[in-house]
């Protein structure tokens, strides 16, 4: 395993390159999870998320996980909100839905899940379907830029989702119809942070993105929750703590790849996983910011 050092935070060396054996077994193989695939290519016209992909990035970030918050730490976030089996939410960022069958787990709440992924959005389903959550915590796709989502939740909630979003105006509009009177919203994103410390970081962070990406500045977000007549309860940065999860998952990285090493496919995958949150850490806190905004609709 190749490291390199040196980014503003890290104390020890950030893993940005795996070398995949000789040869192994192919990961996936499922034509319908290839076919899935394909129906969301990045800006290179490779897919977004393979079942190489899922399969590294569990490896990363844990069980039925796409990125650093964990489950139990999403549940401590939102805990505020109340929610038991008379209560509903709406997770904007289902990935595998790892997050939303812990909160059905821990609140004994009802989740619906939408994913834009349409490969990861048919592995969450087939995940709940498996435990026997299909009815609490269901996952579908779905179009953010084209969001309409029918009914109403006590709770809404997206991680790292806003910012991908070009036509912002219109999400958080439809965001702000599907919560119900005296209901929460909870948004985890990146946002502008000032001038860019490095713009080669920053110009180097863009082209590793899959897709487009485009954050408004802090105050930005609050403005147009507020606008919306919500009422902005929160508005805390976090980037320090997202970097933390970050890296501690990386150093846990290594003793996961001791232990059982996995297929080449799934080893490649890795490697374009960790290039991709290297160029996230490299311009978080020097340029972006993760924050959380939690806002309440009037009664």
């Amino acid at each position: 395993m190749n490291a390199v050092g040196g980014g503003p935070g890290l104390s020890a060396p950030f893993p940005t390159a795996v070398d995949p054996p000789p040869s192994g077994p192919a990961a996936g193989g499922n034509p319908e999870l290839d076919r899935l695939s394909l129906m969301q290519l990045d800006r290179h016209g490779e897919p977004v998320w393979s079942p190489a992909r899922s399969e590294g990035a569990q490896l990363l970030w844990g069980r039925d996980m796409t990125g650093p918050e964990e489950a139990e730490w999403m549940i401590d976030s939102v805990r505020s909100f109340g929610l038991n089996p008379a209560k509903s939410v709406l997770d904007l960022s289902a990935g595998l839905g790892g997050t939303a069958r812990a909160l059905v787990e821990s609140c004994d709440t009802w989740v619906t899940g939408l994913e834009s992924s349409p490969l990861l959005a048919r592995l969450a389903m087939d995940r709940s379907k498996a435990l026997g959550l299909s009815k609490k915590a269901p996952i579908a796709q779905y179009d953010p830029e084209h969001f309409n989502q029918a009914g109403s939740f006590d709770l809404v909630m997206a991680d790292r989702i806003v910012h991908r979003v070009r036509d912002k105006e219109l999400f958080l509009d439809r965001v702000g119809d599907c919560v119900k009177r005296k209901g929460g919203i909870a948004l985890f994103d990146y946002v502008i942070d000032g001038a860019p410390g490095s713009w080669d970081a920053w110009n180097t962070w863009r082209e590793e993105e899959p897709m487009e990406v485009y954050p408004w500045t802090a105050t930005r977000m609050a403005d147009e929750l507020t606008q919306r007549n919500l009422d902005l309860r929160i508005c805390e940065d976090l980037t320090l703590l997202h970097r933390r999860h970050i890296i501690d998952r990386v150093r846990k990285l290594a003793d996961t790849l001791a232990a059982a090493v996995p297929p080449a496919p799934v080893l490649a995958a890795l490697k374009r996983e960790l290039a991709l949150w290297w160029a996230r850490l490299r311009v978080l806190g020097s340029g972006l910011r993760f924050v959380r905004y939690v806002a309440m609709k009037p009664a």
